[in-house]
């Protein structure tokens, strides 16, 4: 799955020189949390609905109200925008850009493409993305397979899993806790005895399974 599969395309953007309150009137009224910056066609920072609240004043100011509105009116987003912004492309793959938003703390990534803004992915999408790739919310089971370091040990645990009838609706390997490599397989079925039994059998560690929704 690449960062162009998930990305939103229909985007909400401002110039530098958009005053804060109208910046923040966009957040409110769009639902949404990250304003790109845009001049010239070119993406030069962003802002979140963080950097918003973090310049309005503080309520225990002792501006009067049209005082402080004044002084907000006056201000813009180039005064508080971020402008080194981390950008990806779209033909990324979205580990790729998961990456990116864990190392750097960030939430959201515009994509740019030949130095232009095409889209926005952000971290409910790539979550999104991860309970679909898991299988959740469909009628399945879970197991939590630990399959060593054997090379051969995840194509024998399908093999065990689809020998027993089941359907294997999702597969993914992670080492857990212990540094040991397991893999989460979650297959189509509420009654996943046969295909635990079968794993056991072949001396396979299995967790206790998870049922659900």
């Amino acid at each position: 799955m690449l960062v162009q599969d998930v990305m939103h395309t229909t985007l909400t953007t401002i110039t530098p020189k958009t005053t804060l309150p109208q910046a923040m009137r966009l957040v409110q009224q769009r639902g949404i949390r990250h304003l790109p910056v845009v001049e010239n066609g070119e993406l030069v920072g962003i802002v979140s609905d963080r950097d918003l609240k973090r310049a309005m004043a503080s309520p225990a100011t002792s501006l009067e109200v049209r005082e402080l509105n004044y002084l907000l009116d006056r201000l813009t987003v180039a005064e508080i925008m971020t402008r080194a912004v981390i950008t990806i492309a779209p033909m990324f793959p979205v580990e790729e850009a998961a990456r990116l938003m864990v190392k750097e703390k960030i939430s959201a990534l515009p994509v740019t493409e030949g130095g232009r803004l095409v889209g926005i992915v952000t971290e409910t999408d790539v979550l999104e993305l991860l309970v679909k790739a898991m299988g959740a919310g469909e009628p399945s089971s879970r197991l939590d397979v630990v399959l060593g370091d054997h090379p051969s040990a995840l194509a024998e645990a399908v093999k065990a899993v689809e020998g027993a009838g089941a359907t294997i609706a999702s597969i993914v390997t992670l080492a857990n806790r212990a540094g040991l490599k397991e893999a989460v397989i979650r297959v189509a079925t509420i009654n996943p005895g046969p295909a635990i039994k079968a794993l056991e059998a072949l001396g396979f560690k299995v967790r206790e399974p998870w049922r659900g929704p």
